[in-house]
């Protein structure tokens, strides 16, 4: 049989992760007796996650199914209905590929959607036997396609759980849990489905052969690095990573902030090692979510306000001593400002909070709310106090919770009528305004509040602006509408 992989990279970067089984995938050929290639199209990222190809990119890869005839191709993102029915046309079989960090049930995809057969197929640990092939072209002139970061999986994200017995937003809600992290996570829900006997070799084979494969000349692998064991283990996958001759590297981790303190002693110990053998540490993508202990509680993130300050000294820290092996890209502490139960108090805690540390990016965070998907424990929460809705009135929101085109999001309302005018403003001000029409007259009138600063290149920060608004409210609880609001902060009539 010959199968074709088909990876669609957009030009979002934080979006490159949805072609992990595609190594094992190739690796599994072999013994399978198959034949099997990797090809890759760079396009513009689309937040509904189902794409449409350009005239020229769909040209390109038709001409590749003509050239190779496979039987079987794969897919890592949806195509719209009419460009999928078209690439079907030719002959092949499309497939959809939903694997993202499950790699147990890497068997069970090759043998339902693929059609594969043996035995070997039923182990879980089948990933952990395949030798991951990176043998991959890229057949348009998207630059960002060329050397995407490398998502090595090595199990669950996060180990954060608390027992629900302990956590009485929750406990009364009936929910069929013993145990759950983040409420609005379902990493704290799933049990533990390893895949690998010992997942620091596992990465460490998998980002070995991965250096193994040509990289365009001048560029640095990028790993990217998915398991609450490989953070716990840094020193250990470090030693393995160079008994395996990885060098000149970038090593990507998400770790919670708590977790990301409570390795301070390896972190010291690790990174001149990582230095000497030119590799680097990269952190991103780490969360404080909401500085409010009430908001917090909800949300369960288990994470104080002075561990998040602590977590920022200490990046500034590493970040000044080791400016070329640890990196932490700029404000790029994630935030979620706006759930349906936000206060004006609320945000006057995060407003203050957030103007003090410098590795938020206020833009961003003033544009942060909360998605509930169906299942979750947040959404239980929300559905119980009557604040889930029928229709949306916002479909273009994505704040990377959103993976998969069929994933569905549940509209809610707030709470406090206060706070809703608050977010209509919020956004405006925020770098979320996709979706916004471009004639949106409250985004101009908003907008007319924060003139560019002369020979200023960056935009004028939102937050005074916005904390502006939250104290009006305050003193005129009234106010119902963002036309009132902007008219109280300036605005002319």
């Amino acid at each position: 049989m010959s199968l074709l992989l088909v990876e669609l990279v957009p030009d979002e970067a934080d979006r490159h992760f949805r072609a992990s089984s595609y190594p094992f995938l190739m690796g599994l050929a072999r013994p399978l007796g198959w034949r099997a290639s990797w090809i890759a199209l760079g396009v513009r990222y689309d937040p509904t996650l189902s794409y449409a190809l350009e005239p020229g990119d769909l040209k390109l890869l038709r001409a590749e199914l003509r050239r190779r005839k496979p039987d079987i191709v794969v897919l890592n993102e949806r195509l719209r209905d009419g460009q999928w029915t078209e690439l079907g046309a030719g002959g092949a079989r499309l497939v959809y590929c939903p694997l993202d960090e499950d790699l147990s049930a890497l068997g069970r995809f090759v043998k339902e959607h693929l059609g594969a057969e043996g035995p070997g197929l039923d182990d879980p640990y089948l990933a952990d036997r395949v030798r991951p092939g990176f043998a991959r072209r890229v057949i348009n002139a998207a630059p960002w396609a060329a050397a995407p970061p490398i998502r090595v999986v090595a199990g669950l994200r996060c180990s954060y759980r608390k027992r629900l017995a302990g956590l009485p937003l929750y406990r009364g809600l009936s929910l069929p849990l013993r145990h759950m992290g983040c409420s609005f996570c379902f990493a704290g829900c799933l049990p533990e489905q390893p895949f690998a006997r010992d997942p620091v070799a596992f990465a460490a084979r998998e980002a070995a052969a991965a250096c193994r494969a040509r990289l365009p000349a001048g560029l640095e692998r990028r790993f990217v690095f998915v398991g609450h064991e490989l953070w716990r283990r840094l020193e250990k996958l470090a030693c393995a990573l160079s008994r395996q001759g990885v060098r000149a590297a970038e090593l990507g981790f998400m770790p919670r902030i708590d977790e990301f303190l409570a390795a301070r002693a390896a972190l010291e110990r690790c990174l001149p090692r990582l230095a000497a053998r030119g590799l680097s540490l990269r952190l991103y993508g780490m969360g404080v979510e909401n500085f409010s202990p009430a908001e917090n509680r909800r949300l369960n993130k288990g994470i104080s306000a002075a561990q998040v300050h602590e977590a920022v000294r200490l990046i500034a820290e590493l970040s000044r001593r080791w400016p070329r092996h640890f990196r932490y890209p700029s404000r790029h502490l994630s935030t979620i400002l706006f759930t349906p139960w936000t206060t004006p108090a609320d945000l006057r805690v995060n407003l203050r909070a957030i103007g003090r540390c410098p590795l938020i990016h206020h833009g961003s965070a003033l544009g942060s709310r909360l998605q509930l998907f169906p299942g979750r424990p947040i959404t239980a929460l929300a559905e119980a106090d009557g604040l889930v809705l029928r229709r949306h009135d916002d479909r273009s929101y994505n704040s990377g919770c959103v993976v998969a085109a069929d994933q569905e999001e549940l509209p809610w309302r707030f709470a406090h009528p206060q706070t809703a005018v608050l977010w209509r403003l919020a956004r405006r001000l925020s770098t979320n305004r996709r979706g916004l029409a471009e004639d949106d007259e409250e985004a101009r009138a908003v907008a007319a509040l924060l003139p560019p600063q002369e020979g200023c290149p960056e935009p004028p920060d939102p937050l005074p602006l916005f904390a502006r608004a939250v104290a009006l409210m305050a003193g005129r609880p009234r106010i119902r509408s963002l036309d009132r609001l902007l008219q109280g902060l300036g605005r002319k009539s």
